[in-house]
């Protein structure tokens, strides 16, 4: 890893050296170069190594108060001729301490350098460039290459999760190649959280890329821009946050292949334990007793399943779909170069086998980036990313399989699945129908990023940059249901297995987008006096991006054997395509400011246009700027020196915008119809449900940032802390019409995409890092232990729809004024109503057994004589009294109930080392999250489907204790139970063991005999151990946010890394 990380140096170093030869002074020749003139005979040669001994390339070496320089080789070598038998030579190198030594001419110097555990002067990838650790003023968050590789995960964005403060990343599915979910800072826009739009943006290498399907050996580094004083230079794209990967380049000197491989087992869920066929009846049988339906026990269940149940034909469902699967990943990277041309090339492969059958992802991908100098002050290069990935997708429905009735035998005597567990019953499908020749889901996508750039220095300090993205996005998607599927049963009950049916379909969609950015990027770095640093930043970013769509689709097919390959044997063909097209337009200046490295500014301002918006409202101008003091390089601070390494505070204003809607809508259309007049057909006109609003402009966020970077004891800690608010106005939201103007239909009003409302966000972020045991020596003993804790909070501050309302309710989502956005919005229960509280229920038209509903807004009375009752105020501002002759209905007690984004988030990764060995341990918390956990909502009171075992239920035995569940009773179903939708949302607080990773480094005297530069083997166990925090989520692991049906997997793997 630390090679990795000098052979990154050297380039950066050659880089400040080409600058130096075109320095003024060396551009101009004459008296310059006679005042450089030395004595050829007055050589200096030495070597450098780091703390352990080990040669270190890319360390450079310059003779004070000269323009005289070196880099070291590969074996850490450097000489230089310098003008007197002496000079003091001053060595640096990214990560360790600035080094100066008197050398002699002649004499052979060697260096040892020191860490400098600080890391202040590391480079960190900004907007548009770069800047040292130390200089940075905004909320930016770096995550280097060996914290993502460490442990293997599915996709780079796994490996993120609670390493960033700020950033939450969930996988709420164990499918195959499902993806994770990032939010950053939390939700601010509706529109962007209703399209699944307001994740950060992904720039790969400064241009739009994929992180899900890129090879995590490839990255470099990876930075996280959350506040708006780093991210409103990237204008409407920056909105959500910016995430900067960084891939690896090639590097001068020998070619070096990596190889890396892992191999594992994927599996093992954790899912609800329900009813076996004996307990299945007789919690049929109690229903039917206390429904007073029952009759014996022949008639618990048709004669049919009463007869295969006697028979000992129990099914459990989870076991049957359920299975382990492989899990692997193979990389192979080839870098080198030499001092003008550097190349890298990688190519990947990565497979994940579901727990169902026939649910797999494959990811084909390659990586090639080339650099060339053409002279020394021009260069070119390349970098290009492919990927290919084919998944196909099971029908999962465990959660209709764990509710489904566990009687019958799901084989016959050949050993083929029976369509009807029960054979006489054809009510209970078998969910093991779906096979290859009968059901498919398959989705086939190909990305291509190709970046090319050139890159102009032509004066100490001036570079120009123009850079090209093309962006190609190919997907397919396949769909088939035959004769003989799940669905061919389920939708026909005189299904042969032969016949074709309307349910037997296959489609056919294809999506090609093609994305191109232009941007042009002019930087000049200057000094003033030796201390006022400048850096001056102007960019032009143009983008252009098309989508197009076609699909075809048919039904009643006649055969399995072509799949969707012969669409025309249907019976009712559909046939869809569209085309949408944007475009935009920035200009960036910006201005960083450094004095002596203790003061620090920066101000950038964007100008953006959006095609999307209408003419008037398509340009807005994003400005942000930002400060920071370093306050440990003050000399009040100097008797702090031996135990405060730095002292930073950073403020930062900025405004980011999005216009988080499609392409064309605001677009006004008049749609051509026909309607019938007496015999006549006429043309009609008429407008789409949707009117435009031209006013419709920018939503905006303008957030303030103040932040804290300290360092002590020699970096054995290091702490940031952020405090954040953001204030979005304008916020854009799809709403109705005042049916006062006039109706879309009988049913329907009008609807119109307009800026109605306004939020705020706020937070704290905390990243510690602390290393309690430092290595002295390769070999010796060394913990670091990272943390990261994230608080946020965010609510409506205004709500005004179009047609008067203050709130808007959207099925079980809630926007409210005051509120988080898209709260849960339903019946809050207090459990069930106790035995001893017979009387009381009456208030609220309910008996023991019942669900108790919150109601919120009443007061609770006791009367002189002991009786209950309960005071309320109607709209009029009335008292009404509620009692058992005048009873409160309860099922206007619609209440929020909580929201999706956690309270507070907290990661923490403890890493120790000894004798080559490494064992990391990461942990990981969410908290204050409501989850609507369908599962719960599945109880049956008549038991007409199976529900997990340890759901509590209300009985006359234990009528005076507290019970979630309502009573069984075989005359209701769970819907006769008012507020039983109630049931579904549960507080999903948790914290697991993300990941355990035990690894082995083999010693380099032992490589060096075969050839091998470093190795290192490890295992890996992932999510071992869940704990959720209500005792409803039994056998659940919460991070999947209520969703069963690709329950998380436990994953054991084995890998290794190779350098030769």
């Amino acid at each position: 890893m630390k090679k990795n990380a000098r052979f990154s140096t050297l380039a950066l170093t050659l880089l400040g050296l080409a600058c130096w030869a075109f320095s003024p002074a060396q551009a101009l020749g004459g008296s310059a170069a006679v005042a450089q003139s030395v004595n050829q005979s007055n050589k200096i040669t030495g070597q450098v190594v780091d703390e352990t001994g080990e040669p270190m390339i890319g360390v450079t070496v310059v003779v004070k108060g000269t323009q005289i320089a070196a880099v070291t080789d590969l074996d850490g070598n450097f000489n230089l001729t310098i003008p007197n038998s002496k000079a003091e030579l001053e060595l640096s190198y990214i990560g360790y301490k600035t080094a100066t030594i008197t050398a002699v001419a002649g004499k052979a110097t060697n260096v040892k350098m020191q860490p400098d555990n600080t890391g202040l002067d590391e480079v960190v990838v900004i907007g548009y460039g770069t800047q040292k650790k130390r200089d940075l003023t905004g909320a930016v968050a770096s995550v280097k290459a060996e914290d993502i590789t460490i442990s293997p995960m599915p996709n780079p964005v796994e490996a993120l999760q609670g390493k960033v403060a700020g950033l939450d990343i969930t996988r709420s599915s164990g499918q195959a190649g499902a993806s994770s979910s990032m939010k950053l800072r939390g939700t601010r826009s509706l529109m962007a959280a209703e399209d699944g739009n307001d994740e950060p943006l992904v720039l790969v290498d400064g241009l739009p890329g994929s992180l899900t399907t890129l090879n995590a050996n490839d990255i470099e580094s990876i930075e996280v821009l959350k506040d708006a004083a780093s991210t409103a230079v990237y204008g409407s794209a920056g909105a959500n946050g910016i995430i900067i990967v960084t891939t690896k380049s090639g590097k001068a000197g020998r070619t070096k292949v990596n190889l890396n491989a892992y191999v594992g087992i994927n599996g093992w869920s954790t899912v609800p334990d329900v009813y076996n066929s004996t307990g299945f009846f007789n919690m049929r049988k109690q229903a039917q007793i206390a429904g007073g339906t029952y009759t014996g026990d022949e008639n618990v269940f048709n004669p049919a399943v009463y007869d295969a149940y006697l028979a000992g034909q129990s099914i459990n469902w989870a076991d049957a779909l359920l299975k382990t699967g492989v899990t692997q990943n193979y990389s192979l990277s080839i870098s080198g170069g030499t001092e003008k041309t550097k190349a890298y090339m990688s190519l990947n492969f990565s497979g994940e086998d579901g727990q169902y059958e026939n649910d797999n992802y494959k990811v084909y991908s390659t990586n090639l980036k080339i650099d060339h100098e053409i002279n020394k002050i021009t260069t070119i290069g390349v970098n290009m990313q492919g990927s290919f990935t084919y998944k196909n997708s099971a029908y999962a429905k465990l959660e209709n399989a764990l509710i489904t009735r566990p009687i019958g035998s799901l084989y016959d005597e050949d050993g083929n699945v029976n369509p009807f567990p029960v054979v006489d019953d054809v009510n209970t499908v078998s969910l093991l129908l779906n096979n290859k020749g009968n059901y498919r889901n398959n989705s086939q996508n190909t990305n291509i990023y190709l970046n090319p750039y050139i890159r102009i220095n032509p004066l100490k300090g001036l570079t120009f940059e123009s850079r090209l993205s093309l962006s190609l996005a190919f997907r397919k998607n396949n769909r088939f249901n035959g004769i003989g599927g799940y669905n061919y049963y389920s939708s026909d009950a005189n299904a042969d297995g032969v016949t074709t049916a309307a349910s037997v379909m296959a489609s056919v969609e294809n999506y090609n987008t093609y994305n191109y950015k232009w941007e042009n990027i002019l930087t000049y770095n200057f000094k003033i006096a030796d201390k006022h640093d400048f850096t001056v930043t102007g960019v032009t970013s143009w983008n252009h991006n098309r989508r197009e769509y076609t699909s075809a689709e048919n039904s009643s097919l006649t055969d399995n054997s072509y799949l969707w390959h012969n669409l025309g044997t249907g019976s009712n063909p559909k046939v869809g395509s569209s085309y949408v097209m944007s475009k935009g337009l920035g200009f960036v200046g910006r201005i960083n400011y450094s004095y002596e490295g203790r003061y620090l500014a920066s101000v950038s301002v964007r100008h953006d246009g959006s095609s999307r918006l209408a003419e008037g409202n398509r340009w807005d101008t994003f400005p942000a700027f930002s400060l920071g003091w370093r306050i440990s390089d003050e000399k009040f601070m100097e008797n702090t020196k031996d135990w405060l390494d730095n002292l930073k505070i950073r403020f930062g204003w900025g405004v980011t915008g999005t216009a988080s809607i499609a392409e064309y809508q605001t677009a006004t259309v008049l749609n051509q119809s026909y309607m019938i007049l007496g015999n006549q057909t006429l043309l009609s006109y008429n407008y789409p449900q949707e009117i435009v609003d031209p006013r419709l402009g920018w939503e905006k966020s303008y957030n303030t940032n103040i932040g804290l970077d300290a360092s002590f004891l020699n970096g054995r800690i290091d702490v940031t802390a952020d405090y954040y608010i953001t204030k979005t106005k304008d916020i854009i939201w799809t709403a109705n019409v005042p049916v006062t103007n006039g109706g879309f239909n009988s049913g329907a009003q009008y609807k119109t995409t307009t800026n109605i409302c306004e939020s705020e966000n706020r937070g704290f972020e905390l990243a510690v890092t602390g290393r309690p045991f430092v290595a002295k020596k390769e070999g010796d003993f060394s913990w670091t232990t990272n943390l990261t804790f994230t608080k946020n909070s965010e609510k409506l501050t205004s709500f005004s729809a179009e047609d008067g309302t203050d709130q808007y309710i959207n099925g079980d989502k809630i926007l409210k004024e005051g509120e988080p956005i898209n709260s849960f919005y339903g019946y809050k229960l207090n459990g069930t109503w106790k035995l001893s509280e017979a009387e009381e229920a009456k208030i609220f038209n309910a008996e023991p057994g019942d669900l108790k509903i919150n109601c919120q807004g009443l007061t609770r009375h006791v009367g002189d004589e002991g009786n209950i009752y309960y005071t309320g105020v109607n709209a009029n501002g009335e008292e009404i009294v509620y009692d058992a002759t005048n009873p409160y209905d309860a099922t206007q007690a619609r209440q929020v109930l909580g929201h999706q984004q956690p309270d507070w988030t907290m990661g923490w990764k403890n890493t120790f080392t000894f004798k080559g060995f490494d064992l990391s341990i990461y942990l990981y918390w969410r908290y204050g999250q409501m989850i609507n956990y369908s599962m719960l909502g599945r109880f049956s009171p008549n038991v007409s489907g199976n529900f997990p075992t340890y759901f509590d239920y209300w009985t006359e035995e234990t009528g005076n204790a507290n019970h979630y569940f309502p009573a069984l009773n075989s005359q209701k179903t769970i819907i006769n139970y008012d507020g039983y939708s109630g049931l579904n949302y549960v507080d999903g607080s948790f914290w697991k063991v993300k990941n355990i990773t035990l690894g082995y480094t083999l010693p380099k005297k032992v490589l060096k005999k075969i050839g091998i530069e470093n190795s290192r083997v490890y295992g890996t166990i992932t999510n071992p151990f869940v704990f959720a925090k209500s005792d409803l989520l039994k056998d659940y692991d919460p991070e999947m946010a209520g969703s069963l049906d690709y329950p998380l997997t436990k994953q054991m793997v084995f890998g290794i890394n190779v350098t030769f």
